[in-house]
């Protein structure tokens, strides 16, 4: 049988030749450790140049009962600690109100150093103040039973380049929303005294009205009871036909539709007239209207009343006020530098890889 020799064939496998790919690799090294510094260095550059930002915030609760005392002692005015704290966070996440406190205080031309051209206004104060963040606290079912929620601080954020001027504006917006719960307060007690004020001054005339009305009423009565005394020769009284209930009236006559007029006549004209002719002299009514005197009371008592000093008095407890923050919360360099060092390393190693996949004759030979 004839022997038939065969050539040996390359071994073909596809199993990698781990040592062929570390030669690729340490013969593009200098591709590797160029391309991988020099990703780096921009990232570093990168990061330097970048807008450092920071974060301030300050923390606060609902107001202590010192305040609400003081609250309540104001003219009309009864309100519970909710409804005061209520106000106050109402104040604080109020767009408008902060855009208000940001003009007022001069904030525009601070956030814009530069000076550089606005086009919108208020597109520039909204965008400048976006970042404001108001944190209610985390609270169980518990808490809320137990009426804890507004015992635990609330948080107010805000993010900026120039550290300093956010916890300014911070801290100048919260007392601003404080002071305005505190002066809308004093505002409605002062309307509702002024208010009650100008209702009592109304009362006061209607029963002046009403009085001088029934005087001149009894007047015509006591003139028409005096014309008929006269008409039957009744000059002086004539107690010995009226009755002791009568007498017992002493002259308070009852004027109305379903009421009937005693005999006055047996007064006499006399004493008719002569009451009359008093009725008519009467220059003030006031000392014979029995209400009166409790509507001056309450008049005297509003206009005396002293102002209460509310200085000390809050909407809120400050926990802690906004300071300025050490350190920037963004961007982070040292992720920058290190995301840009990993991610150029390993691209450099897959380029490498790839141009010794397309010339593998150079490093055989090599």
């Amino acid at each position: 049988m004839q022997q038939i020799n065969q050539e040996p064939y390359p071994y073909q496998t596809d199993e990698i030749d781990l040592r062929k790919l570390f030669n690729s690799l340490v013969a593009r090294k200098l591709l590797i450790f160029g391309l991988t510094a020099f990703v780096t260095l921009l990232a570093i550059i990168y990061s330097s140049n970048l807008t450092p930002i920071y974060k301030s915030n300050a923390l606060f609760t609902s107001p202590d009962k010192s305040s609400m005392i003081h609250i309540n002692k104001l003219q009309f005015i009864k309100e519970s600690k909710d409804s005061v704290f209520s106000s106050f966070l109402t104040n604080l996440s109020s767009k408008e109100f902060q855009a208000k406190v940001f003009l007022d205080g001069g904030y525009l031309a601070l956030f814009n150093p530069e000076n550089n051209p606005i086009d919108s206004v208020p597109d520039f104060i909204a965008n400048t103040l976006k970042s404001i963040a108001i944190s209610r606290p985390s609270v169980t079912q518990k808490d809320l039973n137990l009426g804890f929620l507004n015992e635990m601080p609330y948080s107010i954020s805000m993010e900026g380049s120039n550290p300093e001027l956010i916890s300014r504006y911070l801290n100048e917006l919260i007392d601003r929303a404080d002071e305005k719960v505190i002066n809308d307060l004093i505002k409605n007690s002062n309307q509702q005294v002024d208010f009650r004020l100008s209702e009592i001054l109304l009362e006061r005339k209607s029963l002046l009205l009403e009085a001088k009305q029934k005087r001149l009423n009894e007047i015509a009565v006591l003139k028409d009871a005096a014309t008929i005394a006269k008409s039957l020769g009744i000059i002086d009284n004539n107690f010995n036909q009226i009755g002791e209930e009568n007498i017992n009236n002493n002259f308070i006559i009852a004027i109305g539709d379903n009421q009937t007029l005693p005999d006055w006549y047996l007064y006499g004209e006399k004493a008719l007239l002569e009451r009359a002719n008093i009725l008519s002299n009467r220059e003030n009514d006031e000392p014979f209207i029995p209400q009166l005197i409790k509507l001056e009371a309450e008049k005297f008592n509003l206009e005396s009343a002293e102002m209460q000093d509310m200085s000390n008095t809050n909407s809120m407890q400050l926990n802690k006020i906004a300071t300025n923050p050490n350190s920037p919360i963004k961007p982070n360099k040292r992720m920058i530098v290190m995301l840009a060092f990993i991610g150029s390393f390993m691209m450099s190693i897959f380029l490498a890889l790839i141009m010794g996949a397309l010339k593998p004759d150079e490093e055989s030979s090599a």
